[in-house]
């Protein structure tokens, strides 16, 4: 079975607005010999809040990206390349080899640098992937056929930033060559961590610096962040202690919420603790900036554990030049992130190599380049990314095409992409808790059908290092009633206003249904769309697979931290969110790729194919039945960064993730299940397939 993916993209269909139509004056790109490239409008840029033209004399910087060549070849060469049953199966190409056979020639990079160059752009750099230029607004209407106006901006504060009027042009000769164009408009183009997703998970309370704190220059990084502290008591696995000075919880005494897992628990949850640990295995961890301990941090955390820590080189970092928009992307906010990857992977597999290739920024231009350079050099085979952009429908074309191309050809080199699905559920805005949303929709990049988007779970680990339950993570909260005697609302009610955080995911309104999917997600997922409507096309649905993600069932990680009075000590918290789950697959695929003696490059084909097997287990939101409600007590600091600060006590009940439910067999909360303790071992050493095909015990329950 192939698997090439048909994407549905969004389709210019030549009809012009009245605010297009008077656009022509301003832009020089009229007519015939010219065609449209991806949509650089960012979705914000809408008729009904254009303000008028924007300056002229306004400098902008913009990227033109190279299509390079033989797109059509390069996705049938991927759908080969990733299809077990191809007789082309992990036959990759070296980065040498993809740029002489699919990237761009020098010929036409020189013929979009002289076009830019004679539209009286200022041509600053040029590689394999795009051309980057400065200039005017004047300039860059004439050079890209459309007008620039300034828009109202209903998304930041109802700012003013300019933004293309219509579509980006070029000159019809030049249309096989270009790619899209970014930097037409000067809104925000920020991802954000998993982690902070929520905006009442696991950051709630927490800036990027102290009050008071003197502020950073821009281009320069700051300290430690700001210190988290989990309010006692807590479980070091599950039911080890009792509330029992609380109110029962669904008519028992309730259990406190676990302090963090232990190395040691996590790789006994998978069923990894013998056997493969990731010998001359590379995982590589995208994030922005760079924690400036994180290499002592984990060994610290490794003593502290009796784990091994990192060998003499095998932990390495792959910097930028430099550093930028570090108060708009929050600074020290991503250490949590980087700090959590990268436990997550030595954890699981302790002998891996990790390459943590950082952004310069939280920008899609820095975060690309940074992908860019695991690529062009084939840093991994294996890239985890804990972060995502925003939802597909307010991520433009150009900038989706950009990633995507990526993704292709780290398909052609034999790079698998995992990409955290998301801690807001499919972003119901009624939660509050989507940074922000108009409406419930699935997030980018996990949406791109290239790539493999990791979703959660709630695991809980018994005393003996198995699996006691596990369901879709989705939590509600009940807060304890002012006279101590019972919880608000009751447990397990209450959505929206009492949703904590979940696993994103939900059916992609511009994705078409890629191959992999067809047979195993059901009709009444890909058929039908966040807004509710239905459609006859099949569309692609996230996750595709899930693991560990719930921060009441998440992993110790050290990181060193700075405390109110200023000291910065080292100091070990909780963590969840997919943030966990996807580096927790990431280090799983490892192993299996150590396993298999080889690459699983673009993973989605084979792990697809072991649906319904033992190597993964179906989880639902009723593992004991239904009816059958599961959960914890747990206490919070107000401000989790004073343990003076008053605490207030909740039972939060797991298996809610909203408009997102885990049911049997594929879901849009877990995709096709989570890993089982036979996952790894799944994988034979002919690489095509599973040894068997009998079904994973605790998924047939």
């Amino acid at each position: 079975m192939g698997i090439l993916m048909v994407i549905a993209l969004a389709v210019f269909t030549g009809s012009v607005t009245a605010a297009e139509a008077g656009t022509a004056a301003r832009s020089a790109g009229p007519g015939g010999g010219r065609a449209a490239v991806a949509d650089g409008r960012p979705f914000w840029a809408a008729a009904s809040a254009d303000r008028g033209p924007a300056d002229p004399g306004t400098r902008l910087a913009a990227r033109v990206y190279l299509a390079g060549r033989d797109a059509r070849g390069l996705a049938a060469f991927d759908a080969a390349v990733s299809d077990p049953h191809s007789p082309s199966y992990q036959r990759y190409l070296t980065p040498a080899q993809y740029q002489a056979r699919f990237g761009p020639t020098q010929a036409q990079i020189g013929s979009v640098t002289s076009w830019l160059k004679s539209a009286g752009l200022t041509v600053t750099g040029m590689n394999q992937h795009y051309v980057s230029v400065h200039g005017s607004v004047a300039q860059a209407e004439k050079a890209f056929g459309t007008a620039i106006d300034y828009y109202t901006d209903h998304s930041a504060g109802n700012a003013v930033h300019y933004a293309p009027a219509g579509r980006i042009t070029v000159p019809g000769a030049l249309s096989a060559s270009v790619l899209g164009v970014t930097g037409l408009d000067n809104g925000s183009h920020l991802a954000h961590p998993a982690s902070m997703g929520a905006a009442t998970g696991p950051l709630r309370g927490v800036s990027a610096r102290h009050a008071g704190s003197p502020a950073q220059p821009d281009d320069t990084l700051p300290g430690p962040a700001p210190v988290i502290l989990r309010a006692a008591p807590c479980s070091a696995y599950y039911g080890q202690n009792p509330a029992t000075g609380e109110p029962a919880t669904y008519g028992h005494t309730g259990v406190w919420t676990n302090c963090g897992y232990t190395p040691q628990q996590m790789r006994s949850a998978y069923g990894v603790s013998s056997g493969p640990a990731g010998a001359g295995q590379t995982v590589a961890i995208v994030d922005a900036y760079a924690s400036p301990t994180i290499a002592s941090d984990v060994q610290t955390f490794a003593s502290h554990h009796g784990i091994a820590g990192f060998r003499p080189g095998q932990f390495t970092q792959n910097l930028p030049s430099g550093w930028n928009s570090v108060s708009a992307c929050g600074g020290s906010a991503w250490y949590y992130e980087e700090s959590l990857d990268v436990t997550a992977v030595h954890d699981i597999a302790p002998d891996a190599n990790v390459v943590y290739a950082a952004a310069a920024s939280c920008q899609d231009t820095d975060l690309s380049d940074a992908l860019n350079r695991i690529v062009d050099g084939r840093l991994a085979t294996i890239v985890s990314n804990s972060w995502n952009d925003d939802l597909e429908s307010h991520t433009s074309e150009a900038v989706r095409s950009v990633y995507d191309q990526v993704f292709l050809q780290g398909a052609a080199e034999g790079i698998g992409f995992y990409f955290s699905s998301g801690d807001c559920g499919e972003d119901d805005p009624h939660t509050g808790c989507p940074v922000y949303a108009d409406g419930p929709g699935t997030e980018w990049p996990p949406s791109d059908p290239h790539v493999t988007a990791v979703g959660g779970t709630t695991l809980e680990v018994g005393a003996n290092g198995s699996q006691v339950w596990q369901t879709g993570w989705g939590d509600v909260a009940s807060a304890l009633t002012p006279d101590g005697t019972g919880w608000t609302p009751a447990p397990g009610t209450g959505y929206p206003a009492t949703f904590e955080a979940g696993a994103g995911g939900g059916t992609s309104a511009l994705y078409g249904q890629p191959s992999y999917q067809a047979g195993v997600v059901p009709a009444s997922l890909s058929e039908t769309l966040p807004d509710g409507s239905t459609t006859t096309t099949p569309m692609r649905v996230v996750p595709d697979v899930a693991a560990d993600a719930d921060n009441n069932t998440g992993i110790l990680v050290g990181q060193t931290q700075t405390y109110l009075d200023g000291s910065t000590r080292y100091h070990e918290t909780r963590w969840g969110g997919t943030s966990l789950a996807c580096p927790v697959f990431a280090a799983l695929q490892a192993l299996a790729q150590q396993t298999l003696g080889r690459p699983l490059g673009f993973a989605n084909p084979a792990l697809y194919a072991r649906y319904g097997t033992y190597a993964l287990q179906d989880v639902t939101d009723s593992p004991l039945g239904p009816g059958t409600l599961l959960g914890v007590v747990r206490n919070d600091y107000t401000n989790v960064s004073d343990p003076t600060s008053p605490v207030t006590t909740r039972v939060i009940t797991f298996g809610d993730d909203g408009l997102l439910h885990a049911t049997t067999g594929y879901d849009d909360v877990t995709g096709v299940g989570a890993p089982s303790t036979d996952y790894v071992d799944s994988y034979d050493a002919a690489g095509k397939g599973i040894r068997s095909k009998q079904p994973n015990a605790i998924a047939s329950r």
